[in-house]
């Protein structure tokens, strides 16, 4: 797909923290002709177990030092040397993230207002949904007031930009970027696929796992948010059915493997994988679930071409799944229905074949990085034009 060009133009953008998982987003956007642009990120939580990439491989960034401190609203955070970086790179617009807990994102809000540059929100949209009423209702207040300083907002998805919209942010105002996996590297692996059809039941044989049984997959960082107690408990009563293997790492790996070790013949935790490794772990599996928050790794299922199940990721999931066409959604900690949702499934190869072939056609077709990366450009372009205006 051809980008459009954009009139010559800086571009500063503000991460709490800078995910491997978004150089191939920010690489595409490089390639953008009359573009620059500079990323501004510092370091996450000891117990986020997110994965920087490495920041030479993306042009004009400046790696910063996150503080973080706890109030009553929960853990904030302050970047130091936001001014020095606008200063230095003077961005024409500003794009950062919608959290108002990063206070130094207020600091940078009022410093591009005082130079009469736009600002651009990027999030997901959602209100604070946890903690006492009165903090969530503080949270919501405080979230509002950040929002409608902004010139225009990014959604991560159609639910986000809705959220957006209800607090206040004029509907022009308001963008959709969907959140997308670079796909080039899962279209090469399945091309591979092509001439060596027996790739994936070999990678099954060196895991030691059954090659008579399907393969139930989740990817992510072994934290609470993930819920992937909630997976081996909802897989429980299927594994005379299904077998299920769990990549990535995090703090809580030991406890879950302590949890897992009852079923000890069904369940295989293999860390954190890249590359060629995580692609045969994705092509040998049969359906993907995400039991918990995320959303960047159900569109890499669905780039390999798997039915996926979910409860509530980061909202992209509601542009992701049509329910009964590549997936099934369920209801957050209900085990029960992830249970009935993977019965449904498991056993049945010419649905699971069928599901995983509308996976692929939606993130082929309507959601992937180059849209993601055009949905930036038009948002760039029409906020220049509604401030001149």
């Amino acid at each position: 797909m051809d980008l459009i060009a954009v009139p010559v133009l800086r571009v500063g953008i503000i991460q709490r923290v800078l995910a491997s998982y978004r150089l191939p987003f920010f690489q595409k956007l490089g390639e953008v002709t009359g573009l620059t642009f500079s990323t501004f990120a510092g370091q996450g939580l000891p117990d986020e177990a997110i994965h920087g990439p490495d920041t030479t491989d993306i042009r004009n960034h400046w790696a910063t030092k996150n503080y973080y401190f706890r109030s009553p609203a929960g853990i904030v955070c302050w970047q130091s040397g936001l001014s020095a970086w606008l200063r230095r790179f003077r961005p024409g617009v500003l794009i950062l993230d919608t959290n108002p807990r990063i206070l130094s994102s207020w600091l940078a809000v009022w410093q591009m207002k005082r130079w009469k540059y736009p600002v651009i929100g990027w999030g997901l949209g959602e209100l604070p949904r946890s903690g006492p009423r009165w903090l969530r209702k503080l949270r919501a207040l405080i979230s509002i007031a950040f929002i409608r300083k902004l010139d225009g907002v990014i959604g991560y998805s159609t639910k986000a930009a809705r959220h957006y919209i209800a607090a206040g942010v004029p509907p022009n105002r308001v963008f959709v970027a969907c959140n997308s996996t670079d796909t080039k590297e899962s279209e090469y692996y399945l091309s591979k696929l092509e001439f060596d059809s027996n790739w994936p039941k070999s990678w099954r044989e060196s895991l030691r796992l059954n090659p008579e049984l399907p393969i139930v997959l989740s990817v992510g960082r072994l934290i609470g948010e993930k819920k992937i107690d909630a997976l081996i408990r909802a897989c429980a009563p299927l594994f005379d059915r299904c077998q299920l293997l769990i990549i990535g790492d995090g703090p809580l790996r030991s406890q879950l493997e302590l949890e897992a070790s009852l079923f000890h013949d069904r369940i295989r935790f293999v860390g954190h994988q890249t590359g060629e490794t995580l692609a045969k772990s994705f092509i040998a599996s049969d359906i993907f679930v995400l039991p918990g928050s995320g959303g960047l790794a159900v569109h890499q299922a669905m780039s390999y071409g798997k039915p996926v199940i979910v409860s509530f990721g980061d909202g992209t999931e509601t542009d992701l799944v049509r329910e009964g066409v590549n997936g099934f959604f369920f209801e957050p900690g209900n085990v029960k229905q992830l249970t009935a949702r993977l019965a449904q499934i498991i056993g049945q190869p010419k649905k699971l074949r069928a599901m995983g072939r509308a996976s692929l056609k939606i993130v082929r077709q309507e959601i992937n990085l180059d849209k993601m990366v055009q949905a930036f450009l038009d948002a760039l372009t029409r906020t220049r034009v509604i401030e001149e205006n």
